[in-house]
């Protein structure tokens, strides 16, 4: 009897145990859901704060054509709200300053939020950013979910981030075209017409413009920076986005020509050591191949009687096998990089020696140490052409090279 009543207790308890768990379930989903909804709806409204949001996709060129078009935008007297998540998270804000964006903890698309919040709150008449997802499902929601673009601007469609958006131009351009929001007017450079129209499905009311090949060479644009014409693209689809909006042509070369770029930007310096006038260059921000090939040829045309040879100096990232696999593809075959010798830095390095015959690993990460070896190892007039990856050591020669070179060509 005693043990019969135990069970049945014991049983009602359980009972009134799981009840009690279903309910705390039930409370805590709609809860959250609840939250969901609250910040869809603050979401919204803060969205509609903002007149126009302008975004910029692709696999290279993104953080250019962000500075390029919010000084464009500036100059035309509007009020702009521009970040930058490429070589250097910065927000360029409506009086020209630019700031760091604060950052704690790993870095994550909804610090997206806060930039239209920001947007919103400085009265910003349009909003310039740079989309910073990887990851297909992030593209989705950092751009039809958050951002929801009125425009947005495509620079190319490259071989990166194979790991996670495919390794083929097709399943690139498939997962780019995710930052295609409903409704949104698409700029990009003719030759992705097809290919993105292709990656997009038949019921999308996205309109596609093209920025012609040559948009923006009958503005009076400052011809002095040696990239310019490598990066030629960027500035036509500045032009076509600028024009679109109606802004004149001699507004869009003042702007353009006042733009304040990273330190990514493609530079070249001439720089002393050991009695030797070399020549430096920075394509680190460059990150793929086909990039950097554009770079390596405006560089020889830029020093075209003034080089004695060419010497690479590659970085490598560790935690970026897949482009590792690349550049060792890249630097080898018919239409490989030309160097008299390539010095590598960074993870991977010494698997690099291995595959390439004239490359040496430099094991140091001090910039001073890194141009002391290098420069025992050249020959005056010679080139030393950085490329790789921009971040970590590839800053910091970047810096240094900014600090003791004298800039050529500007």
């Amino acid at each position: 009897m005693c043990s019969e009543f135990y069970y049945l207790n014991h049983e009602a308890t359980d009972f009134h145990t799981t009840e009690q768990i279903v309910t705390i379930l039930v409370l805590s989903l709609t809860a959250f859901l609840l939250y969901l909804l609250y910040e869809r709806i603050t979401l919204d409204r803060v969205r509609r704060k903002v007149p126009l949001v302008i975004t910029v996709t692709g696999t290279r060129g993104k953080s250019s054509v962000v500075r390029l078009l919010a000084s464009v935008l500036r100059e035309s007297g509007r009020k702009v709200l521009a970040k930058t998540t490429g070589s250097q998270a910065q927000y360029m804000y409506p009086d020209g300053t630019i700031h760091a964006v604060p950052r704690r903890g790993m870095v994550s698309i909804l610090e997206q939020k806060k930039t239209l919040k920001k947007a919103a709150s400085l009265g910003a008449d349009c909003l310039v950013v740079e989309v910073m997802s990887v990851h297909p499902a992030n593209h989705l929601v950092e751009s039809q979910r958050i951002l929801k673009p009125d425009t947005v601007l495509l620079t190319n469609v490259r071989r990166d981030h194979t790991d996670a958006m495919g390794e083929t131009e097709g399943e690139i351009a498939r997962v780019l075209a995710l930052d295609f929001a409903p409704g949104a007017e698409v700029i990009l450079p003719g030759e992705y017409r097809d290919l993105m129209r292709s990656s997009t499905s038949s019921e999308s009311n996205f309109r596609f413009h093209t920025s012609p090949a040559g948009a923006a060479s009958s503005l009076a644009l400052d011809k002095q920076r040696p990239g310019r014409a490598a990066l030629s693209a960027n500035y036509d689809l500045v032009t076509a986005a600028a024009r679109k909006i109606g802004i004149p042509d001699d507004v869009i070369a003042r702007g353009m020509n006042r733009a304040v770029y990273d330190i990514g930007e493609f530079k070249i310096w001439m720089y002393s050591i050991d009695g030797k006038e070399i020549f430096v260059v920075n394509a680190f921000a460059a990150n793929d191949p086909e990039s950097t090939r554009q770079l390596y040829d405006a560089t020889r045309t830029a020093l075209t009687d003034v080089a004695a040879s060419y010497t690479g100096l590659l970085h490598l990232r560790s935690d970026r096998a897949d482009r590792t696999f690349q550049w060792l593809e890249s630097l080898r075959g018919e239409n490989a990089l030309q160097f008299r010798q390539l010095f590598v830095v960074g993870g991977h390095a010494r698997a690099t020696t291995r595959k390439i015959k004239n490359a040496k690993v430099l094991r140091s990460d001090d910039p001073a140490a890194i141009m002391s070896s290098i420069g025992s190892q050249v020959n005056n007039r010679s080139v030393v052409f950085g490329f790789g990856n921009i971040g970590g050591i590839g800053a910091r020669l970047v810096e240094y090279w900014n600090q003791g070179g004298e800039a050529y060509g500007t």
